[in-house]
């Protein structure tokens, strides 16, 4: 996968936006300068040809015919490039111009408009055309109706277009002094911005199965935008340092409980080839090594349900399932287990108040009360009683097992579920447990969307509680039927 640096992505759309922006300022600011400088210079055309129309008068004497007073005609802004006007009577008895201009140059102007552009002498002009304009100059005895003017004036643009092409540049030259220090800062900043973000990765970078302690820097936990990352990364980071700890845990229990296991195997071994034996001790040993072999088998079936129990809640999982009774399941496991309950003369005594139905694998809750049960036995008094209820109530299908047996510490109540853990370690082979009897369970109920907890007290007992969710659509159809 090709890598790509977010700074250099920054820094190149900030510079491309700067350069954007620089260029439109610069466009904006010519067209609308060139707007108002059209527009000034029409105003001052549109004065020069009036002042041209108020140069034409009748004479004092009152005599026929119109007169044009050369004189006073405004003189020319442009050096070198003269301004050219033609007026005329609508009468068609008066005319003047431009001297050495062709009349005939305003011949094209198109019928009705206002101002036009042209060409003269290699030079771009700009017109402004007055139409009926009336005689100011007039004298009595004047024949009417009075005559209409209409005045054509032109004036180079080239002062005007030159004019446009310095303000550009003065523009582009201001804006690229303004844009210089500006990409500078913007750089500057990103680079600041992004630093908290590199020391929060050298920091991350730094936590190793070592070290799992997280310092993000000072400044990143002041940056709001990397708060959400830097919880994420730490809960993350403890959820890991947990699962690393366990693992670890594990493969020490599990080696532990192998190497014994097989440390007793190998014994009785050693001790039957050491010396010739009786055939009552041979049949003695090695029936001895027979159940030794049992208990490691099914110390290696609990650690393969475990992983596997907690392998399915990694992939989060489930495929469709069918609709389990509940108590069923319960009475089911109670089945299996009544002979071992029979051998202490426990009994043990079932109840449930409804059918309550649930979607999973039918062995997998076997599995769960099994589990619960065999501690319940394993703990109880000869002759007690083990309870088990099965109770739908506020939205939740609760299994309880609970035992009158020598109950656990509190010290111990907190960590009962953990994997190879035993409040009362001394009694392991006499009891054949293991520590992963509640494990297991734990991560089957974890898995069905379910909670267990449990309640103790030293020398009264035991109470293990197992809720799920009810289904609400499970319940309408119980409903039905």
């Amino acid at each position: 996968m090709k890598m790509f640096s977010l700074e250099k992505r920054l820094t190149f759309a900030v510079v491309v936006s700067q350069l954007l922006l620089a260029v439109g300022l610069v466009v904006i600011a010519t067209a609308f300068s060139r707007h108002y400088g059209r527009r000034a210079f029409d105003v001052s055309l549109q004065g020069r040809a009036e002042s041209i129309a108020a140069l034409v008068y009748y004479p004092d004497d009152g005599s026929p015919g119109l007169l044009f007073n050369a004189a006073k005609v405004p003189p020319v802004e442009h050096r070198g490039h003269g301004d050219l006007f033609s007026v005329a009577s609508d009468h068609g008895d008066f005319e003047r111009h431009t001297a050495g201009l062709d009349p005939q140059i305003f011949a094209s102007i198109p019928a009705g408009a206002r101002f036009w552009n042209f060409q003269w002498s290699g030079q771009s002009y700009r017109a402004i055309v007055l139409r009926d304009v009336a005689i100011l100059d007039t004298e009595e005895g004047v024949p009417q109706p009075l005559p209409k003017l209409t005045v054509v004036y032109a004036a180079s643009t080239g002062g005007l277009d030159h004019a446009m092409r310095e303000l550009a540049g003065i523009i582009g030259v201001v804006s690229l002094a303004v844009l210089i220090p500006t990409m500078v800062l913007a750089i500057w900043s990103i680079r600041k911005a992004l630093m908290p973000l590199r020391d929060l990765a050298v920091a991350a970078g730094a936590i190793s199965v070592e070290h799992w302690k997280f310092e993000p820097p000072a400044a990143a936990r002041r940056t709001e935008e990397l708060q959400p990352l830097i919880d994420a990364l730490s809960t993350v980071l403890t959820g890991l340092e947990a699962a690393f700890t366990r693992q670890r845990e594990f493969v020490g229990d599990a080696a532990h409980e192998l190497k014994t296991s097989l440390a007793i195997l190998k014994s009785t071994l050693q001790m039957l080839i050491a010396k010739p034996q009786e055939a009552v001790d041979y049949v003695r040993g090695l029936t001895a090594m027979g159940r030794d072999c049992e208990r490691l088998e099914s110390l290696l079936n609990r650690m393969l349900q475990t992983a596997r129990a907690e392998q399915r809640i990694a992939v989060g999982h489930q495929r469709q399932l069918e609709p389990i009774d509940l108590a069923s399941s319960c009475e089911s496991a109670i089945a299996k287990l009544a002979q071992c309950a029979a051998d202490k003369e426990i009994r043990i005594d079932f109840s449930v108040s409804e059918q309550s139905m649930i979607r999973a694998e039918i062995a997998d809750l076997e599995l769960i009360w099994l589990n619960l049960l065999e501690n319940a036995i394993q703990y109880s008094p000869h002759g007690s009683v083990v309870e088990v209820a099965c109770r739908a109530d506020s939205g939740l299908i609760n299994v309880t097992v609970a035992d009158h047996g020598c109950g656990i510490e509190p010290a111990h109540l907190t960590r009962i579920f953990e994997r190879f853990y035993r409040a009362d370690s001394s009694r392991t082979r006499a009891t054949g447990g293991f520590g992963l009897g509640l494990a297991i369970a734990k991560s089957l109920v974890t898995f069905y969307g379910g909670q267990i907890r449990a309640e103790s007290s030293p020398g009264k007992g035991t109470r293990i509680s197992v809720s799920f969710p009810l289904d609400r659509e499970l319940s309408s159809l119980e409903g039905q039927q």
